[in-house]
C-alpha cells in the first residue's frame, strides 16, 4: 500500500535554472549498485540527466560545475517518523516564509532529509506548510501527513497535550477516516497501544484497527501505528496496518510468530532506537533498564531484517528535540544492519514503500534530482552519513556548507 504526495511546483521545479554538475566524487546509483569512483551527476531543468564516470559524461558548455572530489553522492534522504507540532509548525499558514525556512533548515534539510513522513501533527497548519513549499515561498522537503493521531478509548498517550479523537466502534471509526482523509490528509495513524498515564495501557480491538484500515485502503491511503507493547504490535499487525512507526522495547523479545507475520503482511518498521535512549536518558532511568530497553529494541529491527522485513529511517524528531540523526545510525548499525541496508532504508525502501520509486530514491538519469553530498565513505564509518555538505531537492541547493568549490 503506497501514497503520494501531491505534484511539486513553482520555485522547486523551474525549469530555467542552469544545468549542475557534481563532478569527482564517489557515486552510489543505489545501495545495490556498484559505486562509481570519480563520478559525475549531471542535472538539467530539476531532474537528472546522466550519471557515470567523469570519463564517459560529457559536461555541457555553460554548466555550473560543482568540485564534489573526497565526498561521496547519495540519493536524497526519507526520514519517515517526523512531527511538525512545534510552535513554529503550527504557525505555519501566518509565519514568514524564512522563520519557517530556517527550522526546516535546522530540522531536516541540513541532514539531507528532503523527503519526510509527519506521523502525527495539526493537520491545517502543516497542510498549509507544504501548500507553502510546493508553491515555491520556500524551501523545504515533500510531506506526507497522517494529520491528527487516532487512540482508542481512554487511550491518549500521557505525553500528548490535547485530547486525541477516540474510536468506539468500527462504524465511528470508517467514518472518522473518511472524515481525515477527505480533509487532505494522506495517511491514517493510530495509537493501537497507549502509553498512558496508568496502567493497564489501552490497546485498540482488533475489529476497530480492521475497519480503519479497510477504510483507508480502499481510498489508496496507507495506516501507521504506534505499538507501545506487544499487544499493540499484534493489533497492528493483525489488523493490516502498513508501517509500524516504532520497535516495542517494552515487550522485549518478540515470538517469532510475530516477526514472520509482519513479513507476510509487508509490515515495514521505523526502528527509532534512539528516541528511546534519549528518552530513558532524560527521564535518568536506570541504566540497566536502558541497556535493556536498547537490546530489545536492537533485537527486533536485527530479525524484522533477517527475515526480509523492510526498514524505513525516522528519528521522531519535532517530538524528539534533538534533531541529530547520527546516534540512530549508529544504534541501526550496531543492531546488525549494513551499510547498504541502512542507505536503503534512508532512500529506496521508502522510496518504494509511499509510491515514490518512479522519482525518487535513486540517482539515475529521469528521477528528481533529489542529492546529498557527504564528507567521507559510510560503507567504513557508518557516521559519515551525518556529515552533509550539500543538499538539493529537484535540483535546487537547498542546503550547502562551503566545502565545495566551483
Amino acid at each position: 500500500m503506497g501514497c503520494r504526495t501531491p505534484a511539486s511546483s513553482g520555485r522547486v521545479t523551474d525549469s530555467e535554472m542552469p544545468t549542475l554538475a557534481l563532478v569527482g566524487g564517489t557515486v552510489y546509483p543505489s545501495p545495490e549498485a556498484t559505486p562509481i569512483a570519480d563520478g559525475v551527476v549531471l542535472i538539467s531543468s530539476g531532474r537528472i540527466s546522466a550519471v557515470g564516470p567523469r570519463a564517459e559524461v560529457e559536461i555541457p558548455a555553460g554548466a555550473t560545475v560543482l568540485d564534489t572530489s573526497g565526498q561521496t553522492l547519495l540519493a536524497g534522504f526519507w526520514n519517515s517518523h517526523v512531527h511538525f507540532t512545534e510552535p513554529w509548525g503550527q504557525g505555519a499558514a501566518t509565519l514568514p516564509a524564512s522563520e519557517l525556512e530556517q527550522h526546516l533548515r535546522d530540522m531536516l534539510l541540513r541532514h539531507g532529509f528532503v523527503h519526510v513522513v509527519d506521523t502525527g501533527s495539526f493537520p491545517e497548519a502543516t497542510l498549509a506548510l507544504r501548500r507553502r513549499i510546493e508553491a515555491g515561498e520556500l524551501m523545504g522537503p515533500s510531506i506526507i501527513t497522517a494529520g491528527v493521531p487516532l487512540a482508542p478509548v481512554d487511550g491518549t498517550p500521557r505525553y500528548v497535550p490535547v485530547k486525541l479523537p477516540e474510536l468506539r466502534t468500527p462504524e465511528q471509526a470508517r467514518a472518522i477516516v473518511k472524515e481525515q482523509l477527505g480533509g487532505g490528509t494522506d495517511a491514517i495513524k493510530l495509537f493501537t497501544g497507549s502509553l498512558t498515564a496508568h496502567p493497564p495501557y489501552p490497546v485498540m480491538p482488533l475489529a476497530i484497527v480492521q475497519a480503519v484500515t479497510e477504510e483507508a485502503h480502499a481510498h489508496g491511503k496507507p495506516v501507521f501505528a504506534h505499538p507501545t507493547n506487544a499487544a499493540g504490535l499484534s493489533a497492528a499487525v493483525e489488523g493490516g496496518v502498513d508501517v509500524v512507526v516504532h520497535t516495542a522495547p517494552m515487550a522485549g523479545p518478540l515470538s517469532d510468530s510475530l516477526h514472520e507475520a509482519m513479513v507476510r503482511r509487508k509490515v515495514a518498521l521505523v526502528p527509532t532506537l534512539a528516541l528511546f535512549e534519549w528518552e530513558l536518558k532524560r527521564a535518568n532511568e536506570d541504566p540497566i533498564v536502558l541497556e535493556r530497553f536498547t537490546q530489545a529494541g536492537a533485537e527486533q529491527v536485527r530479525n524484522h531484517a533477517r527475515l526480509g522485513g523492510r526498514i524505513l529511517f525516522g528519528t521522531d524528531v519535532g517530538y524528539m528535540t534533538d534533531d541529530d540523526p547520527r546516534r540512530e545510525y549508529v544504534l541501526l548499525r550496531g543492531a546488525g544492519l549494513d551499510p547498504r541496508d541502512i542507505l536503503a532504508s534512508l532512500t529506496t525502501n521508502p522510496a518504494t514503500q509511499f509510491g515514490q520509486e518512479a522519482r525518487t530514491g535513486r540517482l539515475a538519469p529521469g528521477l528528481d534530482a533529489d542529492v546529498v553530498v557527504i564528507d567521507g565513505d559510510p560503507s567504513r564509518d557508518i557516521e559519515a552519513l551525518a556529515n552533509v555538505r550539500l543538499v538539493l531537492r529537484q535540483g535546487k541547493i537547498v542546503f550547502r556548507q562551503d566545502t565545495l568549490h566551483r
